[in-house]
């Protein structure tokens, strides 16, 4: 029962009872006092008229002069008070004698009131509300005057008391009216109780508010970032982390993001997709994992959640995942080229070619050697030999020659360099493996070139596959400009290039030796400064 009077409905019903309830009272007490003012002035007008009707009367002045006016005055007040239904008809002379009352005892005796000074001295006919024999009356005052002199008064009184019980008849019928208005002002509330908790989906109000501190907790304390849109593609949700990732300097309030259009964000391609399951992409200083669902309400969308996260709070997991994945990609190239030059080696000594399958055997380890010394002599990080080591497996694995040039010397990286220049190598040569694996031609090559100079190392990569188109040859390192098609395109060159500027470093794009792309990858030995990379680059 307790619960059920904390409900919406309860409260409602209480509250609108309420309401009703004081506008019907305020009603009522203004509607008794409109009555007793309005039915006082008319009563005081009536008995103003009728007293001077009658000190106008002629039968009335001459009674005046008999011995005994009484006996004339008398039977003619008395009918016509009955019929009009006053209190009193009081004729009294000069000196306040009565000649006329409704109780005959009380003819001859003197005019209670005190109120017929104005009447008998300044000759006034007026109204007057005051308690005489009968109680309190509204009384019409008029003086009787005869040769401009006057000898007597007439006082017409109706009771209050009368007025209180019209008024009483009135508040009776109202309180009718308030009761039905009152049983209609229930069935009012529970009909808007009950379509107001259906918009609220049968939630009581402090349900709704527990949910809304719940919400807006778990939004402030979630790590990812989190944007709710609606059908517009007007931001109406925005947390925390989803602001500091957006604005790490704080450039707008949170509020001021509200209503933003996600178009400013995310590119149009994004936007305009239903689904999208960890994209890696740039947002603004950081690299973010995105997930993009629709928000359906009755099969209807009303809008989008997209969520993302730093990159670099997953970057440990997904460098141990990425590790593991080059080995297992590299084992496998390896198997596979390794079963393909078995079954080579097996048709040579099938067909007891014993020479050449000898031969063979030995110049394939000849390559093998040369490479494996040329990677551990001259490049001392185990990530970037893993990388190129597992570039040069899969690239042989899709019939593509990836060849390597001999340096020098070693090559020493800081652990920034090195990871700006995974990310960069990475990116360079998985985009050449990508398109020549959708060539056509029979010979298809990539040569990487790693060259020491004194103050920067300089990464030339390049192949004979069709190039960069001219279109988008002066764009090529912008995000979202891409030679292939896909929302998860267009982002690589993008980031390498902001990985190599964050170590004053450089990526560009060249004219090679061969008739493909060729991207020069710059990084300085040390600290050095972006005017010294530019003259690096003329080196």
């Amino acid at each position: 029962m307790k619960s059920w009077f904390q409900s919406l409905t309860a409260r409602m019903i209480f509250l609108i009872s309420i309401l009703i309830l004081l506008i019907c009272g305020m009603f009522m007490y203004l509607l008794q006092e409109h009555i007793r003012d309005t039915t006082e002035k008319q009563m005081g007008v009536e008995a103003l008229n009728i007293a001077k009707t009658l000190a106008s009367m002629e039968e009335i002045i001459t009674a005046f002069d008999k011995e005994n006016p009484s006996e004339i005055i008398q039977p003619i007040v008395e009918p016509l008070r009955k019929e009009i239904d006053a209190a009193y008809i009081v004729v009294g002379n000069s000196e306040g004698i009565r000649y006329s009352h409704p109780l005959k005892d009380k003819i001859g005796e003197k005019m209670v009131g005190g109120d017929n000074d104005a009447a008998l001295l300044d000759r006034q006919a007026y109204i007057s509300k005051t308690i005489g024999s009968l109680g309190e009356s509204i009384r019409g005052k008029a003086p009787i005057i005869l040769d401009n002199k006057i000898i007597g008064v007439v006082s017409v009184g109706f009771l209050t008391e009368n007025i209180d019980s019209i008024i009483e008849s009135y508040i009776h019928k109202w309180i009718k009216y308030t009761v039905i208005i009152l049983l209609i002002g229930i069935l009012g509330a529970i009909a808007i109780s009950i379509y107001i908790k259906k918009l609220l989906f049968n939630m009581e109000p402090i349900q709704i508010a527990k949910l809304y501190q719940q919400n807006k907790v778990i939004l402030e304390t979630t790590a990812e970032g989190i944007l709710a849109v609606d059908h517009f593609n007007q931001i109406t949700t925005i947390n925390k982390s989803a602001y500091e990732m957006l604005d790490s300097a704080h450039n707008k309030s949170l509020s001021d993001w509200m209503g933003t259009k996600i178009e400013h964000i995310f590119t149009p391609q994004i936007v305009a997709e239903k689904n999208i399951h960890n994209l890696e992409l740039p947002l603004d200083e950081h690299i973010i994992i995105l997930n993009k669902t629709p928000l359906v309400e009755k099969k209807r969308k009303i809008g989008s959640l997209y969520t993302f996260r730093k990159k670099v709070d997953i970057q440990k997991i997904i460098d141990e995942l990425k590790q593991m994945k080059q080995y297992a990609n590299v084992q496998r190239a390896y198997t596979h080229e390794f079963a393909n030059k078995l079954h080579i080696i097996l048709g040579l000594l099938v067909h007891k070619h014993y020479n050449e399958a000898i031969e063979f055997i030995k110049e394939e380890r000849n390559i093998q050697l040369k490479n494996q010394a040329f990677l551990n002599s001259n490049v001392t990080t185990p990530l970037l030999l893993a990388l190129i080591q597992g570039k040069i497996a899969e690239a042989a694995e899709l019939g593509i020659k990836l060849g390597l040039n001999e340096i020098s010397s070693s090559i020493e990286l800081s652990k920034q360099q090195e990871n700006a220049i995974l990310t960069a190598l990475g990116n360079v040569l998985q985009n050449a493996i990508e398109t020549l694996k959708s060539w056509e031609s029979s010979d298809k090559v990539i040569q990487l070139s790693i060259n020491n100079y004194k103050n920067h190392y300089l990464f030339e990569i390049q192949d004979n596959g069709p190039g960069i188109d001219n279109n988008i040859y002066d764009k090529i390192f912008t995000k979202g400009v891409s030679t292939k098609e896909g929302l998860d395109r267009g982002h690589g060159l993008a980031i390498s290039k902001k990985a190599l500027q964050e170590i004053n470093g450089e990526i560009l794009l060249d004219s090679g030796d061969l008739s493909g792309a060729c991207f020069l990858i710059i990084v300085p030995k040390g600290d050095i400064e972006n005017d010294n990379i530019k003259k690096c680059m003329d080196y």
